[in-house]
Parts: C-alpha cells; sequence; structure tokens
C-alpha cells in the first residue's frame, strides 16, 4: 500500500520551505503531493504540464493534485488515474494541510475509509513550528496544540532567528504537549528522516517503544495544555499504567466502548497491552476518534517496561477518571 505522511502546522510555519526542499531530491520523484485548494504551499515553479485541472506534473516527476472536493475522494480519483496509467505511478504521497486545520479528520479518513485503505496507509504526521512565533501561537491557537499533540515528529523552522533562551521556552512547551513527539530542526530534515519512521501501525520490529509511547510528565490525573491567559486548554495528554494482564474479550469490549463514548474527543490512543495467555508478547494498540487498528503483535516487551497495560491517551476535554472508570467497569481492573 501506498505511505501517506501529513505535513501540518500552523500559518507562516514553513511547510512551503519545507515541501520545497524535499521535493528537490530524486527519492521523491515517485511522490504524489496533495494540497488544499486554499493551502500556502506554491509549487509553480515546478511545473511543466497539467494533467488535469488540478493535476499538475512537477518537473522532479512528482505530480501535485489540489483538493477540490473531499479527500477521499480526490484520492480515490488519484489512484484511478495512477491505475489507467493517465499520471506518473506514485508510490508515497504527502499531504500539506492549511495553517487552520486539524489532523485528526486527515487521519481519521484514512482509518475509516474501506476504499482507501486498499491503496493507502498512513505512515507519519510531521508538524512544523515557528520558532520565532511558536510559544505564542500554541498559547493563543487552539488548532495550533492540536497540530503538535496528534505528531510523530516536529520540526522546528527558523531555527537562525532566535535565541536560545527563546529556543528552550518553545521545546519545553513543544515536551509538555507531546511527550512523544521526536523534535529536530527543519532545515536539516532529510527525506530520509521523513520516510524511516513508520507510525501508523507500528511495525513489528527495529521500533523504539519508549519513544513512541513518550512520558506524560505530570502527576494528577493528567496534563492540561496551559494557554495564554492561565487557563487549561481542553487538550489532555495522560497515562493509564496497569500491570494485570486482561482477556482479548475484554480488550475487545474496552476498546468498543471507548471508540463509542466521544469519538470525536478522543483525539490519539496508543499503547501496549499483556493479554490474558499470551503475556510474553505484548500487543499493539492504536486507534483515532472511532477508529482502531488491527491488533500488531511484538515479538517482546521493551526492557524498560513491565507486562500490563500501558496507554497513551490524546484527548478533548475527555478526563483520565473517565477513562478509568470506563477500564474497571470493562475489564475489572
Amino acid at each position: 500500500m501506498i505511505p501517506v505522511t501529513v505535513i501540518t502546522g500552523f500559518l507562516g510555519s514553513g511547510k512551503t520551505t519545507l515541501i520545497s526542499r524535499l521535493l528537490q531530491s530524486p527519492d521523491l520523484s515517485d511522490t504524489a503531493v496533495i494540497v488544499n485548494e486554499f493551502g500556502e504551499t506554491d509549487l509553480d515553479h515546478t511545473l511543466i504540464a497539467a494533467s488535469s485541472e488540478n493535476i499538475l506534473q512537477l518537473m522532479n516527476g512528482c505530480i501535485c493534485c489540489t483538493i477540490r472536493e473531499d479527500l477521499a475522494l480526490e484520492l480515490r480519483n488519484l489512484y484511478l488515474l495512477r491505475t489507467l496509467g493517465d499520471v506518473p505511478c506514485f508510490n508515497r504521497v504527502l499531504i500539506e494541510t492549511t495553517g487552520l486545520a486539524d489532523p485528526v479528520p486527515i487521519i481519521h479518513t484514512f482509518m475509516a475509509n474501506t476504499q482507501l485503505k486498499k491503496a493507502y496507509r498512513m505512515h507519519s504526521v510531521v508538524t512544523v513550528v515557528d520558532a520565532v512565533a511558536g510559544v505564542r501561537t500554541l498559547n493563543d491557537q487552539d488548532v495550533s496544540r492540536r497540530q503538535v499533540a496528534l505528531a510523530d515528529q516536529l520540526l522546528i523552522s527558523k531555527l537562525d532567528i532566535v535565541n536560545e533562551h527563546d529556543m528552550e521556552e518553545l521545546r519545553s512547551k513543544l515536551i509538555q504537549i507531546n511527550p512523544a513527539g521526536s523534535i529536530n530542526d527543519a532545515s536539516v530534515f532529510s527525506v530520509a528522516d521523513l520516510t524511516s519512521s513508520n507510525h501508523y501501525p507500528l511495525s513489528k520490529s527495529g521500533v523504539d517503544i519508549d519513544s513512541w509511547l513518550g512520558d506524560v510528565h505530570a502527576s494528577g490525573h493528567g496534563a492540561h495544555v496551559y494557554g495564554a491567559t492561565g487557563h487549561s486548554s481542553s487538550i489532555q495528554i495522560f497515562n493509564l499504567h496497569r500491570e494485570q494482564a486482561i482477556s482479548l474479550a475484554d480488550l475487545v469490549l474496552f476498546f468498543q466502548e471507548l471508540v463509542n463514548y466521544q469519538p470525536d474527543k478522543l483525539l490519539r490512543v496508543k499503547g501496549l497491552v499483556a493479554v490474558a495467555g499470551k503475556t510474553s508478547t505484548p500487543a499493539v494498540v492504536h486507534g483515532i476518534r472511532d477508529k482502531v487498528y488491527p491488533l500488531v503483535w511484538l515479538k517482546n516487551w521493551p526492557e524498560t517496561t513491565k507486562p500490563g497495560l500501558r496507554l497513551v491517551f490524546i484527548t478533548d476535554d475527555i478526563e483520565k477518571q473517565e477513562i478509568e472508570h470506563m477500564l474497571k467497569t470493562m475489564c475489572g481492573i
């Protein structure tokens, strides 16, 4: 299946610069770039021919598709044109969101649409953050916090024009919002960095589980992401740890209840579970909104993790105690 990477970030964060630089690599010559018609990415300088009204062929062999209707329809049409030979045979997709876009519905589209799942698979979410305006934007804009919270990889742009104190403040803010996201300099982010780490679903081997899960550096019932006024944002990140194994039937019932509870507020859940009768090999669980990937079984537990249940939640105003009550009710733990 064709891997899909979502590249997001608030207005003016540097998505255009990043995408344009990456597309100069011949390693991305078999890539389709999907942009919203209100997007910021300007690829006109690489245009050589128009395949249709909204599909452009680029100098390096890429194609660029502008979203005129819904994302799922455009992706299905693009895959059909690929099959018919009407566009180059792309083997990777980059989706550039608008600066005001919430990435959750895009990820959910790939999990929920049965036709898309036959051709495409989510690979990762890359969020670009402006080093100069980043802290202010994260304090003021809830959508910016959601973009950061959902990222697998966080890229900081404009590092050359920010002082060390401001940089550390931004880094601390990013870690508070997303403890599991890797943080790197956008100017040196490479094609290899883009293509190497798969996060949807987690692969069976070669994975740093601790980094993938992250750790919420907060006590009590979870971490609230605070805005400029000092009042907490609705975005919350928290862990649930239990040392007991649970039956596969109870696990399925718990996740059925979970994803039906308040799906629009369940941004992401991921983790490891010890399933009764098979506790030596952890099951990886991963969900967005009301969709959950099939279980993936790892060969071994990470050295730092005891067999049991270890889940990380990113929610929009769902409290930790609500999930704990559900877990106790459904699974007795």
